[in-house]
């Protein structure tokens, strides 16, 4: 089998000898791996330092190469964090052919290779067997961060041993305090990631001033911190530290001379109280700090029983969601987006109806949000895109209805799923013209995407989907992105409409909504339309497209096609 080299092209033989001559010299052992975990390339530092040849562990694990006591939750871990961050660092163990165990330092790192299209792994690393002791700066990378300099989650579970051990011969207490950054995603998606670095770098350095000597605060994730608080003497100094992290946090950031406020969750855990075992206490500290941005972020909270009470039902609603979007307990609902000029129901809203247990039918406001926390949310949405797009096809084969369709997509979706792939596939087996399908976003989610995708939602309005932003007025758009996202269709929040009955109504905004929309060339929809009053007002200013109970509800299939004979033979 030819040897693979690691470059971008192998177009010119320069490059390839270039790159081969580079690898086979240099003192390191490098080895490449498939995403199915095996062998694909070694060096010949790698023979050297193993014993073993390329062709011996060729499409081998890389395990071939570990001791035989190695522990299987490090590799686990190991892989863990270079899947979640695409690297990780650290000392490991290793097995020579002959059968000496020797120690290495190895940097893990995640690329994708643009020549073969697929997801490799590349490790390159240093035998340090032959020191007398290894080099102290060694040992700092193999434990702490290399970007923040704090200790990382190795030095953390050595130091919380220690703790342990010390809190139980004394009978003391100490916390955990779990931090997350609000809204730092954000950051990375506008400023850069290098920006997002030097937000964490400065975040870590303000740590300094108010940790003790004897207490740590160790960077476990892309923008999570643990803090462990010895020898703690009562809840009131753990609330004075939390105070003053978050005093911390609020003052301004200052970078590529751009200003702006951070804020940080925090929950707090303590030994023996909430927890005597370290994966619990982190767990309890996990969920407290969940519940203090669920309460509206930057703050601290306690963790209590009944945050697990509430994990727990959390937990048993996710298996049971997702046990329903295999089972196909899904209904929809379509509600007709009328163009009163003409007369037309010119689209349908798909709504969804959750058939539990087959006798209760709920609404989306009792299992979306569920949905929304995991990674379900996707699999949900495939499920009700396919079911939409056949029911539609299916309309316009028998001439019942042969308008579009509008489908609610989260920003998940849009941010974590491959969309493009989702929809490309719907169409594909619902024989579906892309031009009928029509997909709707929160404004709060457009407004949050980051150049992927954004690429996405260009490519999908190439493919000749239409793009809507729901809820628009809630939050603060950039009209910039509006054009470079190719949104047609903006919906006037509701709320906007469900003031018009009210004396202090919010007319003059849902009148700047409808004058924007007009003026940037966009359909501009009134959902929630319920009462005459609604009607007239959004009438008066010059809004033509309408949604709502006032003339239509949201109907499941039969209802609908019985709706929509009646209503073709209406005349306004």
């Amino acid at each position: 089998m030819e040897r693979l080299v690691l470059h971008h092209s192998l177009a010119y033989s320069y490059s390839k000898g270039l790159y081969s001559y580079i690898l086979d010299n240099t003192n390191e052992g490098v080895i490449i791996v498939n995403e199915k975990n095996k062998i694909i390339e070694i060096n010949k530092a790698c023979e050297d330092i193993t014993g073993y040849s390329f062709n011996e562990v060729i499409n081998q694990s890389p395990k071939v190469f570990a001791s035989s006591n190695a522990n299987e939750n490090i590799y686990a871990n190991i892989w863990n964090q270079i899947n979640k961050s695409g690297f990780w660092i650290g000392e490991l163990l290793n097995r020579h052919k002959s059968g000496n165990i020797y120690p290495i330092i190895i940097k893990i790192y995640k690329f994708y290779n643009e020549e073969t299209k697929q997801l490799n792994y590349f490790g390159i690393f240093t035998d340090i067997s032959s020191q007398d002791e290894i080099n102290n700066n060694l040992l700092h990378l193999a434990y702490h961060d290399p970007l923040t300099n704090l200790p990382n989650r190795l030095k953390l579970e050595a130091q919380l041993e220690y703790v342990v051990n010390n809190s139980k011969r004394n009978n003391l207490q100490f916390a955990i305090l779990f931090l997350d950054l609000d809204d730092f995603k954000i950051i990375n998606d506008t400023l850069g990631h290098s920006a997002g670095d030097e937000v964490l770098i400065s975040f870590a350095n303000k740590f300094k001033s108010i940790i003790r000597t004897n207490d740590m605060v160790a960077r476990v994730g892309g923008d999570e911190f643990i803090v462990v608080l010895s020898d703690i003497s009562s809840y009131l100094f753990i609330e004075r530290v939390c105070a003053k992290i978050l005093k911390l946090a609020n003052q301004p950031f200052h970078i590529n001379n751009t200003s702006f406020n951070m804020g940080v969750s925090i929950g707090v855990a303590i030994y023996p109280n909430d927890a005597d075992s370290l994966k619990t206490l982190i767990n309890n500290a996990d969920a407290a700090m969940y519940h203090a941005k669920s309460k509206g972020k930057n703050h601290f909270e306690f963790f209590s029983d009944e945050m697990t009470k509430k994990l727990d039902t959390q937990t048993k609603m996710e298996n049971r969601l997702l046990k329903a979007i295999k089972d196909d307990e899904f209904i929809i609902h379509f509600q007709p987006e009328i163009n009163l000029k003409t007369n037309e129901v010119f689209a349908l809203e798909v709504l969804t109806r959750w058939n539990k247990d087959n006798n209760e039918l709920l609404m989306p406001e009792d299992f979306i949000s569920n949905l929304d926390n995991t990674n379900n949310i996707i699999e949900f949405e495939k499920l009700i895109l396919k079911k939409a797009c056949l029911q539609l096809k299916q309309w316009h084969n028998n001439k019942i209805y042969e308008g579009i369709i509008s489908v609610n997509i989260s920003g998940k979706h849009l941010e974590h799923g491959n969309l493009y792939n989702s929809i490309k596939h719907t169409l594909k087996i619902s024989n579906l013209d892309a031009k009928y399908l029509e997909l709707e976003f929160s404004e709060s989610d457009v407004m949050k995407i980051s150049t992927k995708t954004l690429f996405t939602l260009n490519n999908l309005s190439l493919l000749g989907i239409g793009l809507s932003i729901d809820n628009f007025g809630k939050g603060f758009s950039s009209f910039n992105y509006l054009r470079e996202c190719s949104i047609s269709k903006l919906k006037i929040d509701k709320s906007y409409i469900d003031s018009l009955i009210q004396e202090d109504s919010d007319e003059d905004i849902v009148k700047s909504i409808i004058d924007l929309g007009i003026n940037m060339g966009l359909s501009v929809i009134a959902e929630g339309i319920e009462v005459p009053i609604q009607d007239e007002i959004i009438k008066k200013n010059s809004c033509t497209k309408v949604q709502g109970y006032f003339y239509a509800k949201p109907m499941n299939t039969i209802e609908f096609e019985d709706w929509y004979k009646s209503f073709k033979q209406l005349k306004y």
